[in-house]
């Protein structure tokens, strides 16, 4: 199974026709059969035609707008390419509110997203976006995937439910737009993957966009991640790109290899998660003189 973890930066486009030929070589370069692109990624889609400046909330209600249009590109893209495609996330409105949804499309064409759940304070106010509401691990021909949109990478029993449903891949799309930002979430994405003892691919956006304050810089490296153990890299890394470096990065994976160290691997954090439980209730507090 061919991975790629693409490292992206948005840019304006004077037409839908630009920008569709721009992504449509995106997922060609990758030449993958998963290919993730990361958070707010789809916010191209409203760069197109696009006003000099506009204010959090009506970038993210124009991205809103577009994005049925923007799920119908991801699905021809998969089609064309006979791959699976993470498209990143995109602002999308639903009855409770505006969601920041990722959505993942097979090479059937078919369709399936996940919202994020716990949203950044810049998420809360100005964007004033709205959370989802709960984890939806997707059945693939490439096995169970569970995405972890950014900051829901950095609350491990997130994972460890997506991980316990039966997901041996965890995406994590991220856009950060400092450097501690970008390492709290790689090394995420790298303590999930020993916790889960599962893969995770972390695709990060860069760059930045005037006029877009959403998109005022970001950075980061892709990465795909592995638990450290046997048959696999003694550093979980199974393939990183350079920071602030644009494209993709891709790994060979076999996923025999990766499911190896719940069944015997050197530790059994995967099994072994319970026992966390009943030690964790209390702290007891000694006194020391």
């Amino acid at each position: 199974m061919r991975i790629a973890a693409v490292a992206h930066a948005p840019r304006r486009h004077a037409t839908w026709a630009d920008y569709a030929a721009r992504l449509d070589a995106v997922v060609a370069g990758a030449a993958a059969d998963l290919v993730v692109l990361p958070e707010y990624a789809g916010l191209e889609a409203a760069l197109v035609d696009a006003p000099a400046a506009l204010d959090p909330v009506a970038w993210r209600d124009r991205a809103a707008a577009c994005a049925p249009r923007w799920a119908e590109l991801a699905a021809t893209l998969a089609r064309r390419h006979g791959c699976h495609l993470l498209a990143g996330t995109i602002p999308w409105q639903t009855a409770d509110g505006v969601v920041n949804r990722a959505l993942l499309a097979a090479p059937s064409g078919g369709l399936a997203h996940q919202d994020k759940l716990i949203l950044t304070p810049y998420e809360r106010a100005p964007m004033r976006m709205t959370p989802g509401t709960g984890l939806r691990p997707v059945d693939t021909a490439l096995g169970r995937i569970g995405i972890l949109t950014c900051y829901d990478s950095e609350f491990p029993l997130l994972a460890r439910a997506l991980v316990e449903a039966g997901a041996a891949m965890l995406l994590v799309p991220a856009c950060t737009e400092l450097p501690a930002g970008q390492t709290r979430v790689r090394q995420s994405a790298r303590a999930r993957a020993i916790e889960g003892q599962c893969l995770v691919v972390h695709a990060p956006l860069l760059g930045a966009v005037e006029g877009c304050e959403i998109i005022d810089r970001n950075t980061g490296r892709a990465g795909i991640f592995a638990p450290p153990d046997h048959g696999l890299p003694p550093s979980g890394i199974l393939a990183e790109g350079d920071t602030d470096r644009e494209g993709p990065v891709v790994a060979e994976v076999d996923p025999a290899a990766i499911a190896a160290p719940r069944a015997g691997g050197q530790v059994a954090n995967y099994r072994h998660w319970p026992e966390q439980i009943p030690r964790a209730t209390v702290a007891e507090i000694q006194q020391l003189r």
